[in-house]
């Protein structure tokens, strides 16, 4: 795929490790993948430029430095393999998403088996599908190529999570004798 690419290069001073762990978080947050140590890609887009120009500047705020170079072409042997790692990666963010939807389908499945919720209880499963669906939106936003099946599981399992949570909202309610 021919397509322009962001590329930021930085050196980081060594301690305190904080400033390290932070540029590998942010860049870990907006999906940037490395090309070597200090080195990172992402797809040419304002949204992505306009979060480099943010990690650059913190960059250059903790001492270290930091170059942003737009309009880069890598070879598509190269883009090829930058893409293949991006979606490699979100699949298996993916994934973990699914396995959390799929224990909080077998959670309200066994404490709505043994049990009537309380609304306290049922908040709180409201709380985490709220996380589980924010998790997802944070993944899909640095998608940029498409997980493919990955994501259409997570959204398929999240599905599933918003109707049985909806169906237990529904019980009690009825059971508490509130509008839902």
């Amino acid at each position: 795929m021919k397509m322009p690419w962001l590329l930021l290069i930085t050196t980081v001073p060594a301690t305190p490790s904080r400033k390290r762990a932070f540029l590998w978080r942010a860049l870990k947050q907006i999906g940037a993948v490395y090309l070597r140590d200090g080195v990172c890609v992402l797809p040419e887009r304002e949204e992505s430029a306009a979060a480099l120009r943010t990690i650059t500047a913190r960059v250059e705020e903790f001492g270290g430095e930091a170059t942003l170079i737009a309009g880069v072409w890598l070879p598509a042997e190269r883009s090829a393999a930058v893409i293949a790692q991006s979606r490699t990666a979100r699949a298996a963010e993916y994934d973990e998403i699914a396995g959390e939807a799929e224990r909080f389908l077998e959670h309200v499945r066994r404490e709505t088996t043994h049990h009537e919720l309380a609304l306290t209880e049922l908040t709180q499963l409201e709380e985490d599908l709220e996380k589980l669906q924010r998790w997802a939106r944070q993944i899909r936003s640095r998608d940029y190529f498409g997980a493919g099946e990955a994501e259409r599981r997570v959204t398929a399992l999240l599905d599933r999570c918003a109707a049985a949570l909806a169906l237990v909202r529904e019980r009690t309610s009825r059971r508490e004798g509130t509008a839902s």
